[in-house]
């Protein structure tokens, strides 16, 4: 019998675990557990300075990995395929992190590329979703950038920017609630950012079918639909529709909250209530950027697609 096969993706504010079986011809994957904890790299992470996962966020992440290694092992998984995201990419002190990885919980870790993380994800999307229309955009929003895939069935285009949930809201939103002004000047610098790095084919106007997938995007789904929480899987999740409507109206919601007030709301997981505001902003921008009134929601992604 063939032993499940797993897949870890270390980001800038999760880090998540997937551990499946493939079963019958077209190796469907059959997931046996997943796991989702916050690490938070941003923390203290200076973009514009030394770059440097400080240790705190270090000690986070090698919990949480141990944690994932004891799940390896109790599942007996075979074949262990695990990458680093976002702010890793940027880290001074990437490689020596990484060996700790390795020593602390013997689970080697490689770093990806922003144009790999997108075509990974996509894999996953296109399993999950069939996706058939043309011309789409996928975008993963993570906790230090966003990923794009865009184009049609016959060739796509590939772009990671620098627009995240948690290194935004870390730059941009000093007080809690967030002042209007701080919120004004966040949407600037994301419209800012996607004008600048995002180049053909993600012309304006050109109807694309939009998905998004990632934390905050699962997360809008959840609140909007009222999922609960023991529903929140691919199953129920993939495939849901969010308009930039209510994804608005949701968004005026948080601003006025606080962060402690945020993390009663249902359906949104406390370790997600402080970087919330900053991620559904970046929806909103991406959405007006598409000129597009809706998305759809997928929950598979680059765990999936790793696989």
């Amino acid at each position: 019998m063939t032993k499940p096969c797993a897949s870890i993706d270390i980001g800038s504010h999760t880090a998540r675990l997937l551990i499946a079986e493939k079963s019958g011809p077209r190796g469907i994957l059959r997931p046996l557990i997943r796991k989702r904890d916050y690490i938070r790299l941003s923390e203290g992470f200076d973009r514009a300075g030394k770059k440097i996962i400080q240790p705190d966020a270090i000690d986070r992440t090698l919990n949480v990995l141990k944690g994932f290694s004891q799940s390896l092992k109790t599942f007996n998984a075979g074949s262990v395929h695990a990458v680093a995201t976002g702010l890793f990419r940027e880290a001074a002190n990437r490689d020596e992190f990484l060996d700790r990885i390795y020593q602390s919980t013997g689970i080697r870790v490689r770093t990806i590329t922003g144009d790999e993380e997108a075509l990974l994800t996509g894999k996953g999307v296109f399993k999950a979703l069939n996706i058939r229309k043309s011309p789409f955009v996928i975008f993963d929003l993570g906790g230090g950038s966003t990923e794009f895939l865009a184009g049609t069935e016959e060739a796509q285009t590939v772009k990671s920017i620098p627009i995240g949930a948690g290194i935004l809201t870390q730059s941009y939103l000093k007080t809690d609630p967030p002042e209007k002004e701080e919120i004004n000047k966040l949407s600037r610098h994301i419209d800012q950012s996607l004008e600048e790095f995002l180049p053909e084919p993600y012309v304006k106007g050109n109807n694309f079918s939009i998905v998004g997938t990632g934390g905050t995007v699962t997360t809008l789904g959840v609140m909007s639909h009222r999922i609960s929480v023991e529903d929140i899987t691919p199953e129920m999740i993939n495939g849901l529709t969010l308009t930039r409507a209510r994804i608005e109206a949701l968004f005026d919601r948080l601003r006025n909250l606080t962060v402690e007030e945020r993390a009663t709301l249902p359906g949104l997981d406390p370790g997600r209530a402080g970087v919330i505001v900053a991620g559904t902003l970046i929806v909103i921008r991406i959405l007006h950027f598409f000129k597009s009134v809706q998305l759809t929601v997928s929950m598979s992604d680059l765990l999936e697609g790793i696989l």
